[in-house]
């Protein structure tokens, strides 16, 4: 196994996408608290996408590029101009599967699974209020955000809020 890269000597201006990210999944944790609605204990942020291999919050990092959320890619930007992120906040939870007599599941089964499906659904995007803010004197330069349910994969659902924002 590789040994990680030890980047304690890194340039703090090189840590504004790590930051961002550790905001983001921040942000979400304290949303959450405020309506009431568990969370996984397992929430973290990661590069790429992850594997839905369990009950968790992941914030994937998806891409970045020059410019305000929302700029076309055709058109050419200067340098000094912001940079987005683009990042997808998924949130799986675990519904019932076919059982081993190979019977599916209940219909009211499958409806007790989504109904916090369509809370997470509702709360990220009650999250997205926190993410347009560049610093704190006040609003940043907006966001995108579209949110939609995967699944049922593996045994978990996922809502995923795709959500572009300006890296501060």
């Amino acid at each position: 196994m590789a040994m990680p890269i030890n980047v304690n000597e890194v340039s703090d201006d090189a840590l504004n996408l790590k930051a961002m990210l550790d905001g983001i999944v921040e942000k979400i944790e304290a949303v959450f608290q405020t309506y009431n609605v568990p969370l996984p204990s397992r929430c973290y942020w990661m590069m790429g996408q992850p594997a839905i291999d369990c009950e968790q919050l992941v914030v994937s990092f998806v891409q970045m590029y020059l410019g305000a959320p929302g700029d076309q890619a055709s058109s050419p930007q200067r340098c000094h101009v912001p940079r987005t992120a683009v990042v997808s906040i998924i949130l799986s939870r675990p519904v019932p599967v076919v059982g081993q007599n190979g019977r599916p599941p209940a219909g009211n089964k499958i409806e007790e699974s989504s109904y916090i499906a369509a809370v997470d659904s509702w709360v990220l995007m009650e999250c997205i209020n926190e993410f347009d803010q560049w610093d704190d004197t006040g609003y940043g330069l907006g966001v995108i955000a579209t949110l939609e349910v995967l699944g049922p994969e593996g045994g978990f659902i996922s809502s995923v809020l795709q959500l572009t924002l300006a890296v501060p």
